[in-house]
């Protein structure tokens, strides 16, 4: 129902008007001409007679400002109405023209009809200005979009040519740069609110705060400080990324520099102009989730710390207590009881293993999360410094060189304290505890007494080793428990990363780098920063490398090979024969002379078995990182593979995992790193052994049917067995343990190496930057979209309802150009090193600019 607004000017009258619907037609015709030629004489809009041309009524306010106020858009729609003749009018407010005293104060009438019209056909009746902004159509509401929301690719069936067409569109497209279905749609705020609304949600803040007092010169950085403050925090606490628009005066008023009122335009624009203006200025806030694994949590590390003081001590009160007596006397190994014989045989080797293991689980989880940790700063990360950064393989002894470097103190801290736990503290453990008289006095006399005390100076070597590892794990707490991690939940196999990756057009970072190197990738992205925002990954180009970034990350530390040391001949053949070594040196130290040297230096022993166990554990890396890949590469892989990650499992349950999953050579390798960290404790009880008076005394009971024949003191050959702290059973248990465990890590490793010497990918995956470079242009990130946030098995859920299929190998690419990657079957082709096959592939789709 359309409503006609009558100007009372000159000799138009109410009564003048028909009520018939032909005097209607004439009238709204006749408003229809005066509206531009009263605009063009400049008569001003009281003399119009106007249409409003609203759709639909807005909503009701009953208030009505008497001149104190100025109307808002909201109730300038609803005046007071009265009748005359029998019709119902309404009044129109008045405008003005300057702040607090009207121009005109003419009447205003509304009639009200009783039939409808189109009203859109005479839009053009409408005074210039006067139409709502919320009416108002413009051609971009109506736009085509250019991407499809889904991929329709997906759907199966005889395609015609309009579906080759929109393929073809999306490859050219993706090969123009833009990403397609649904991939790089970025992140739009949640909810958005204004500084005065945000202070509203915190119960912290004084309501008493003044905000022109904030906003001075004096106290303006602390006030910004504080709002920003609070902006992370509700983000943080909602989850949701805030909008928050901040107001900053202006420090020039532009009202004395405006005129009358141009006809539509809202004088409530300019109510407060005699003030400094505000200057939207709008800051994002994004959620900083603190997700971090159990052994980077201040339970865990707490109870570390605390176990690293309360050994300093204990070993500290057994030095002293040592000083004044021997800690245990004997004559021969069968005097002690069997309680204390495994106390001081076995005990302070399993105390001191188990140290290192549970400081390494802490170590692990740092270096696998730090690159996330760095993106999720402030300002991000370069990328030689997060996506293009590896803790993983790089060699023990470079971690915290490297780390230094970088500026990452939580991986140094962590390295030095891994390193310290898992190398020194068991050989200063073992060597720390010495047998009185010397070899040879006993050797003399076998049943003469033996005494158990603490090397003074290896006992405050050990003392102090402990204490800087907890001060060093103090350290470690506080880095960790002062900063975010950036996770919502754990980033688990290829699935993790792809689900942070499509979000923002990062992938478009890694073009023509499916089978670069390293050194290529890191040329290519050294200028480049990254950033972690609401659980994405995305590129930031807001700010530049500095001339000291620059001159620091010139060169790319990583291997250019594609395949681990580990598992190629330069590192498993060494590995192999140092094995091999080892296992002969302990039978020259049990059937030589070669004992009375480590009888003086027991450290040896316990030194070369930590080195075996060193290397095996960087077999178990390799193996962990690589074993997703090579599922893959067997083509027609599992949902579940693209999330797999076993380098995220902890120590022992890769077995058990790996043994679920089927994974029998991975499971091998598992539970070959748990006896290697007992390898430490067989090994160094057979430092100061006889082998040979073991064996003759073996034989000799032998020969008296298993009965222990009868001693006599004067005769040694009888006692020389008795001369240490062994007994029989003890030796036949430590060395059977040892040769045992290190046959088996001799087979395994063989076997590993033969079944995985050949390299199956073009590079390692050892980088974040690597693994998106084997997805980049894959079809199967459209599976990703929308699951940033969700967690593992959700995603693994997700993926499984889809029911396809994954392989590494060649593949067409969502830009119809062929890639070598990850992606889903069918490919065109499995990779072979060495050989390209897009070369061979469609030659002429090639860019042949890029040769």
């Amino acid at each position: 129902m359309g409503n006609f607004i009558i100007s009372n000017f000159g000799q138009r009258n109410a009564t003048d008007i028909n009520t018939n619907g032909s005097s209607r037609d004439s009238l709204v015709s006749e408003s229809a001409s005066n509206t531009m030629a009263s605009y063009q004489s400049g008569g001003g809009r009281e003399s119009l007679v106007s249409v409003n041309s609203c759709f639909e009524y807005p909503q009701q306010n009953d208030s009505w400002n008497n001149g104190q106020d100025y109307p808002s858009e909201q109730n300038t729609s609803r005046n007071p109405r009265f009748e005359i003749f029998g019709q119902r009018y309404e009044q129109v407010p008045t405008h003005w023209t300057s702040r607090g005293q009207p121009s005109h104060t003419l009447h205003r009438d509304t009639f009200k009809e009783d039939e409808e019209y189109d009203m859109s056909l005479l839009k053009a009746a409408a005074p210039l200005g006067m139409s709502s902004g919320d009416m108002t159509t413009t051609n971009n509401d109506f736009r085509e979009p250019t991407t499809p929301v889904f991929d329709m690719t997906s759907f199966s069936g005889p395609m015609g040519s309009q579906n080759h067409d929109f393929i073809k569109n999306l490859q050219k497209q993706e090969a123009n740069g833009k990403l397609t279905g649904g991939l790089g749609a970025g992140i739009n705020p949640d909810a958005t609110m204004n500084t005065q609304q945000l202070l509203a949600t915190s119960p912290a803040i004084d309501r008493s705060f003044s905000f022109s007092r904030a906003l001075s010169i004096k106290r303006k950085p602390s006030a910004r400080k504080e709002i920003r403050n609070l902006g992370q925090t509700t983000a943080n606490k909602t989850g949701e990324v805030i909008e928050v628009i901040m107001e900053e005066p202006s420090d020039i008023d532009l009202s004395s520099m405006t005129g009358p009122n141009p006809a539509g335009v809202n004088p409530d624009h300019f109510r407060q102009s005699t003030f400094p203006r505000a200057d939207a200025k709008k800051e994002v806030f994004y959620p900083q989730p603190n997700w971090k694994p159990f052994t980077m949590r201040w339970p865990y590390l707490t109870s570390m710390i605390l176990l690293s003081l309360g050994l300093a001590i204990t070993q500290e009160v057994l030095y002293q207590q040592s000083r004044a007596a021997p800690l245990m006397k004997f004559q021969r190994p069968g005097d002690i009881n069997p309680f204390d014989y495994f106390i001081l045989k076995f005990l302070p080797t399993i105390v001191t293993v188990t140290f290192g293991v549970l400081w390494t689980m802490a170590d692990f989880e740092v270096r696998r999360l730090e690159a996330f940790y760095q993106m999720s700063k402030e300002g991000g990360a370069l990328a030689a410094e997060s996506i293009n950064v590896d803790y993983l393989t790089l060699f023990n002894l470079m971690r915290p060189i490297r780390a230094l470097h970088r500026k990452h103190y939580a991986v140094a801290v962590s390295s030095i304290i891994s390193l310290l736990a898992v190398s020194l503290v068991p050989t200063l453990g073992s060597a720390a505890i010495v047998m009185n008289p010397d070899k040879t006095i006993r050797h003399n006399d076998p049943l003469v007494e033996k005494t158990i005390t603490m090397h003074p100076t290896l006992s405050r070597l050990l003392t102090s080793t402990f204490l800087i590892i907890a001060i060093l794990g103090v350290g470690l707490l506080h880095q960790l428990q002062s900063r975010r991690s950036g996770l919502l939940a754990d980033v688990k196999g290829i699935a993790g990363l792809a689900s942070m990756a499509v979000v923002s057009h990062i992938m478009m970072d890694f073009k023509d780098m499916d089978v670069a190197k390293p050194k290529a990738i890191h040329s290519q992205l050294r200028n480049h920063r990254y950033v972690l925002r609401n659980s994405s990954l995305a590129p930031d180009d807001s700010s530049s490398m500095t001339t000291q970034e620059k001159a620091r990350y010139k060169e790319a530390h990583l291997s250019e090979n594609p395949h681990p040391i580990m598992l190629r001949a330069e590192g498993a053949i060494p590995f192999i024969i140092g094995i091999l070594l080892f296992l002969g040196f302990i039978f020259v130290l049990l059937f030589s002379r070669l004992s009375e040297v480590t009888d003086k230096a027991p450290w040896i022993v316990t030194a070369l078995a930590v080195c075996i166990k060193l290397a095996w554990e960087s077999l178990e890396t390799d193996m962990r990182m690589m074993e997703p890949y090579y599922i893959l590469s067997k083509r027609h892989a599992p949902a579940k593979t693209l999330t797999l990650d076993y380098t995220a499992m902890p120590f022992g349950w890769i077995t058990v995992r790996a043994l679920l999953n089927q994974h029998w050579l991975v499971a091998l390798v598992g539970f070959g790193t748990v006896l290697a960290e007992t390898l430490t404790i067989f090994v160094t009880s057979l430092a100061t052994v006889e082998g040979k008076d073991f064996v003759d005394q073996i034989r000799s009971n032998m020969a008296h049917g298993g009965d222990h024949p009868p001693r006599h003191h004067d005769d040694t050959n009888q006692g020389d067995f008795q001369s240490g702290q062994e007994t029989v059973q003890s030796f036949v248990v430590s060395l059977g343990f040892a040769v045992f465990i290190l046959l088996y890590m001799l087979v395994v490793a063989t076997r590993v190496f033969v079944r995985r010497r050949h390299p199956f990918l073009p590079r390692q995956p050892n980088t974040i930057a690597s693994i998106l470079a084997f997805m980049h242009q894959s079809k199967m990130l459209y599976d990703f979209v929308g699951t940033a946030k969700l967690g593992t098995a959700e995603v693994a859920l997700r993926l499984q309802d889809l029911g396809k299929t994954y392989g590494l190998g060649w593949f067409e690419g969502r830009d119809g150009q062929t890639h070598c990657g990850v992606d889903e079957e069918e490919l065109s082709g499995p990779y072979i090193h060495g050989i390209d096959f897009s070369q061979a592939a469609k030659p002429w789709d090639r860019e042949w600019q890029l040769f």
